[in-house]
Order: structure tokens, then sequence, then C-alpha cells
């Protein structure tokens, strides 16, 4: 009977002492997270005590940390990317508002011709469209990034909607001196999309390519493993790797001269629009040709 009193007492002084062990281990828990909370260490948490459930503890509170860390990390570089993008904006409003404004005190002066009268006024005219163009892609680019932004899906013919948009675009390609090599199947692709949003898609990528290619142009459109896939290529000596990782980005811009910079916001546009339609863009830099792929799953 003794040796069962004895051991019961051991028994329990084994539990009392594992007790206070786990005690103390969760106090040095709790300090080391509460350091961390603090700032003032960026360690994650380590144990002294062999024990599954802290361990297993100690490894939920280790990955609450990495997403801690991670969420800080985003946080900082969203506040970066504001500052550039509000930066940006300032600049691109600002001038063509200074370009208005200094027309309109020119067209006030007394010795100005009739003639100079006419081309200032075509001036401010240009300047101010493209002052609304831009606010108008500020509005939209807000608009389609809103989570309350929702698509009608219905299916589409998408050769037939590419082949519209580009006959929008013929003049340009013929100021540009540019004439595309269209490479456009003629099997009838459909794709369950939004139309209003794959045209614009259409036109932000074309306006783009219309607007800084330099030599050839190639549109394709063509099934692909399962998908519908347009491919829009063209030369860009001027890109780097780097150009291409934040061809997407909000506000940014390849073009780093000050006087022809814009905010890039129509490939940003696109690339919101295809992950509202549940598709990809992407881009590619090879031997100094820029490659846009969309791609969308065909119905």
């Amino acid at each position: 009977m003794i040796y069962i009193a004895i051991a019961a007492v051991l028994l329990m002084f084994i539990f009392l002492l594992r007790l206070v062990m786990i005690k103390k281990e969760m106090r040095r828990l709790s300090s080391q997270v509460e350091r961390f909370h603090k700032g003032l260490s960026g360690k994650k948490v380590d144990i002294a005590l062999l024990d599954k459930d802290i361990e297993e503890l100690a490894g939920n509170i280790n990955q609450l940390m990495d997403l801690a860390v991670q969420s800080n990390r985003d946080r900082i570089r969203s506040d970066r990317e504001l500052r550039q993008a509000i930066a940006n904006m300032s600049h691109d409003l600002r001038t063509p508002l200074t370009a208005i404004i200094g027309y309109t005190k020119l067209l006030g002066a007394s010795s100005v011709t009739e003639e100079k009268r006419q081309e200032y006024m075509s001036i401010i005219r240009a300047t101010a469209d493209r002052l609304h163009i831009l606010l108008q892609e500020f509005f939209e680019l807000s608009l389609v990034q809103s989570t309350d932004y929702e698509l009608k899906m219905e299916p589409v013919q998408m050769n037939a909607l590419l082949w519209e948009v580009l006959t929008g675009y013929y003049d340009q390609f013929n100021e540009r001196r540019l004439e595309p090599d269209l490479q456009i199947t003629d099997e009838v692709l459909i794709a369950n999309v939004d139309p209003s949003a794959v045209k614009r898609v259409f036109e932000n990528l074309i306006s783009n390519v219309i607007r800084h290619a330099t030599g050839h142009v190639t549109i394709s459109l063509k099934e692909a493993g399962g998908n519908i896939v347009l491919i829009i290529r063209n030369e860009a000596d001027n890109l780097s790797g780097q150009d291409i990782d934040r061809l997407f980005d909000r506000f940014y811009t390849a073009d780093r001269s000050r006087s022809r910079r814009r905010t890039g916001l129509g490939l940003s546009i696109a690339h919101s629009l295809m992950l509202k339609m549940n598709g990809q863009l992407s881009a590619e830099l090879n031997d100094g040709y820029v490659e846009m792929r969309c791609e969308w799953k065909r119905k």
C-alpha cells in the first residue's frame, strides 16, 4: 500500500513540475510575442520545453509572424507606390493645365496675329482633350479596380470583335506608317466574357503599340490548349527586364523623359479587366521584342 502511495506522490510531483514548466514556457512565449508586437525584436519565437502541443503552438505563432512581416512590407510598398502615383498624377495633370493657362494668356496679348490666335486655339483644344482623356482614365482605373465593379459575361465571338476594333485604328496605323502583320485565324473562337471589357482590352493594347512601336508589329489570334490567345508583338529596344516586370503597375511608365511622361494607365486598366474576366495578361521581352499575351478560356 505504501508503495502505491509513494508512486501516487511521485506522479503528482511530476505532474506539478510539468505544469510549472509549461506555465513558464507559456510566459516565455508570451514575452517573445509581446516584444515582436512592440517592435523590440524581429526574431521568431523559440521554445525550450520539448512538448508536441507547445511546438505546434510556436509553429502557428511563427506563421502569423511571417504574415505580419509580409503585410508590413506590402503596406510599405503600397505607401511608396501611392506617393509615386500621386507625384505622377500631379505631373500628368499639371503639364496640360500649365500649357492651357500659358496659351490662354498669349491669346490676350494685343500683338497676336489672327494666324497665331488660331494656332494657339488649336493647341489649347488638343491639350484640353488630352487632359480630358487623363481624367477619364483615372476614373476608369479606380472604377475597374473596385470590388463592386461587376462584368456582364456572355458568349462573344472574339475574331469578329478584334476585326471591328482593328478597323477603327486603320488611320492611326497609317499615320505611324505601321503595317501590322495580322495573323487572325478563320476558326470561330468564342469565349464567355464581357464584350465591352474585351473591346477595352483590345483598344488599350493596340493604342499602346501604335504609340510606342518603331518597327515590325504582329497581331495574332488563335486557339491554343483550349484557350483563346491574343498575341501582340512589336520592337521595343528601349525596354528592360525591369520595365517588363512593372509594365502593368498603376502609373508606371518606361519612358523616363519628363517631357513625354505618360501615366501608363491603359495597360493597368487592361490587366485589371482581364483579371475580372478570369483571364490572363502577361508581357515578355525577347531579343528586343515585347510580346503582350492575353488568354481567355474557350467556350
